[in-house]
């Protein structure tokens, strides 16, 4: 055979391409790859939705539990005597449940707790009465006279539930008697979408007391 004839073969033999052979064990290559990134990109948006989800509850079960221990706290305003024709200015209003209390000041000093009284507190319109309850995933605050309806606090609310208790300590159904209220709440993210993300899906829960700060309210001792 002449030399350009060796050279013609050779030519053609380094134009074939890949073997079948060839290009399969180069495909399951790709592929394996490929399910490995795939895999590292599932589990890293996993991580991040729960981290996300976790930061949101948080932020939530935060603003909940902050809002409604201040005002808990400091409830029960009632300078002077009580009017004779009233009935009595208790810092938890009667009618309390595990999932509603209404909290009770009389910023106007008349000796009753008047619903329809709107008080300039620090620059701020103060209604007597307060309300919290938990509806539809949501913690609501309604004010008496100042709000017309019950107005969401936060949402992605799982749960809440108030236990009251004395002076003492125990627990009590008597609005007067009410010295401390322990907060409970458990939320969860409020854009969750549980029958698709079930990695994400997180729930925190919180628990605090408030005690009420006004005479009355203090352990007495020897009990």
């Amino acid at each position: 055979m002449s030399a350009a004839a060796r050279r013609r073969g050779q030519g053609s033999t380094a134009q074939r391409g890949f073997t079948l052979p060839e290009l399969l064990v180069a495909m399951a290559s790709v592929g394996l790859v490929l399910t490995g990134l795939v895999s590292f990109l599932v589990a890293g948006q996993r991580s991040f939705l729960v981290g996300a989800n976790q930061v949101e509850s948080q932020q939530n079960v935060r603003i909940a539990i902050a809002r409604m221990i201040d005002e808990i706290r400091f409830s029960g305003n009632a300078p002077g005597a009580a009017a004779g024709n009233c009935a009595p200015r208790s810092a938890i209003g009667p009618g309390q449940t595990v999932t509603s209390l209404t909290l009770q000041n009389d910023w106007n000093g008349n000796g009753c707790i008047d619903s329809g009284a709107v008080v300039m507190v620090n620059g701020v319109q103060r209604g007597e009465q307060v309300s919290y309850s938990f509806a539809g995933g949501q913690l609501l605050r309604q004010e008496s006279a100042v709000n017309n309806a019950a107005q969401p606090v936060v949402g992605g609310i799982e749960s809440l539930a108030f236990t009251y208790l004395d002076a003492q300590g125990d627990q009590t159904g008597t609005a007067a008697s009410i010295c401390s209220v322990v907060v409970t709440i458990a939320t969860h993210p409020e854009g969750r979408q549980p029958a698709t993300y079930q990695q994400g899906k997180v729930f925190v829960k919180m628990t605090d007391t408030a005690r009420i700060r006004n005479p009355g309210c203090e352990p007495k001792s020897g009990a």
